[in-house]
């Protein structure tokens, strides 16, 4: 017989994995490309970006507030709402976002592999490689992942602060001249771009249940790491126009810091590029994985996405790579970007109109936000208006594999085995789900 643990997750570990999820791929990959598109205005493209999904940030903070046993996670959503299936699309689409963030990663990961280390071997070869090592940590013991990945955000995070102090150190006004060199269009659809690059943040509200005092501590944990993630992002856009490099690309972060540092500088951002990536695939399979293991739980899908092994949840891992490997080896980089950004624009969708109807109720006694429904709505819209600036085929493909989760949904009835609910029901429930676990000493 299992015994629950008491043991929580506080308000730095929960800080720890959103940071995770956020700081990967796209402080290395998508901060050179911002500034080829946008010049040094890119620096408001990014505060644009953070401010439009900060708006979201907000809703997720109302919602964690009503989350309750009765009510946990998504849950909610379905409620006010008024059909459940609505908190479980929310859920299904940010485990698609989990899924294809880990892919877009795991090709940025991939990228600086082969560009600065073994320029002779396809970056593909070393995207596959990363993928299957994140599989295996993730097929490992659970405790082991949430030390993996506290040793992994913790790295990276000195390696970018002491790159950012480089730059700043090297920082000249001047370097912000001529400000707007594309025009000053480019500042929002560059912001459109670095959409995805503030996503991740959910992690949070997914592991709820594993939080301690999660009304307060999630709000709080959202809102630290979104700050800190907007400072990075502009703290190493400003690196880069202090390097005086000329050519802005993928791989311009190791380019800034062979010519701000020398070449140590260089080898060690190089090193911090590969452990962000795989600290942000890291993350997003390890949220992902919760959260099928979460619905299997609730009876929301087939019960064997859910089924664990040894208290692994060996399934949802391992239909979650066939994905991203196959995302991957499709080469489109692009349109991995796209695609999770479709799937995460739907579920913030979701989750702000469900804000905006809490907030709208004259019994709400959770958290408040000021203007009432309006910022929810705002979120809603700001989100929305992303999808003009993804190609048409991208967002029928994104919203095709939400429409994917919905056919699951349908046959949670039929497809139930209660001898493996019952083993699943009873792991969830004695440790908090595999991200609390993993925290567990």
């Amino acid at each position: 017989m299992t015994h629950k643990r008491s043991t929580k997750i506080g308000l730095f570990a929960s800080v720890a994995f959103a940071v995770g999820a956020m700081v990967g791929g796209g402080v290395f990959a998508l901060s050179g490309s911002a500034l080829a598109q946008a010049g040094p205005a890119a620096l408001v493209s990014f505060v644009v970006a953070g401010g439009i999904v900060l708006l979201s940030a907000f809703s997720f903070m109302v919602i964690a507030s009503k989350a309750s046993r009765e009510h946990p996670g998504y849950d909610y959503i379905g409620k006010v709402l008024g059909k459940p299936i609505w908190g479980y699309l929310t859920s299904w689409c940010f485990y698609l976002a989990g899924i294809i963030g880990a892919a877009f990663v795991l090709n940025a990961f991939g990228s600086y592999v082969s560009q600065f280390i073994t320029p002779e071997v396809s970056p593909v070869v070393w995207s596959i490689v990363g993928a299957l090592l994140l599989t295996l940590i993730n097929l490992g013991p659970a405790s082991e992942i949430g030390r993996v990945e506290m040793f992994l955000v913790g790295g990276k995070l000195l390696i970018l602060l002491t790159l950012i102090g480089f730059g700043l150190a090297h920082f000249n006004p001047s370097d912000l001249f001529p400000f707007t060199p594309h025009g000053g269009t480019s500042i929002f659809t560059t912001g459109a771009f670095l959409f995805v690059a503030f996503l991740g943040f959910n992690v949070i509200t997914n592991m709820a249940s594993d939080i301690t005092s999660p009304q307060k501590t999630i709000p709080k944990a959202i809102l630290i790491s979104m700050i800190i993630v907007t400072i990075i992002y502009i703290g190493v856009a400003i690196t880069l126009l202090s390097s005086h490099i000329t050519d802005y690309s993928e791989s311009s972060v190791g380019s800034a810091a062979v010519a701000l540092m020398g070449p140590v500088g260089g080898g060690l951002v190089i090193a911090g590029a590969l452990i962000s990536t795989l600290s942000s695939g890291n993350a997003n399979i390890l949220g992902a994985s919760e959260i099928v293991v979460r619905l299997a739980a609730s009876k929301k899908i087939p019960t064997i996405m859910g089924d664990m092994w040894h208290g692994h949840p060996y399934v949802s891992v391992l239909s979650g790579a066939v994905l991203y490997i196959s995302l991957i080896l499709s080469g489109q980089t692009q349109t991995v970007i796209d695609l999770a950004n479709v799937t995460a624009i739907l579920a913030l969708t979701i989750v702000n109109i469900a804000a905006a109807r809490t907030l709208a109720s004259r019994s709400h006694t959770g958290f408040r936000l000021p203007f009432g429904w309006f910022l929810p709505m705002l979120g809603a819209a700001g989100a929305l208006m992303q999808f003009a600036f993804i190609p048409l085929i991208d967002v029928i493909i994104g919203i095709a594999l939400a429409g994917v989760g919905a056919i699951l949904y349908s046959l949670r009835h039929s497809a139930h085995l209660p001898r493996f609910h019952r083993r699943i029901a009873a792991q969830v429930e004695a440790v908090d789900g595999p991200l609390g676990r993993s925290l567990h000493e």
